[in-house]
């Protein structure tokens, strides 16, 4: 699991807009590393790599953000494990 982002991961998950986000709202989202994709969506990090897992994605291939829409912070990474 990825706990930085690049540029370019930023540059393609700024392109979600917040309607596209909110029917994530209060979940953990698991981003493609490129940002470009979800990958899959839970409301759990166990979830997620529990999906993950299942879809054959390996947890270092994704980026986790815990969805907030209506707070000002974004949580990257595990600190849920």
């Amino acid at each position: 699991m990825m706990t930085s982002t690049t540029k370019s991961y930023q540059d393609n998950r700024d392109q979600f807009s917040a309607e596209e986000l909110r029917k994530y709202e209060g979940q953990w989202v698991a981003f493609s590393v490129d940002g470009s994709r979800v990958l899959t969506s839970a409301a759990t990090i166990a979830e997620v790599a529990s999906q993950l897992q299942a879809n054959q994605i390996q947890l270092q291939n994704a980026v986790l953000e815990h969805i907030e829409l209506d707070s000002t912070e974004i949580s990257l990474g595990a600190a849920e494990l």
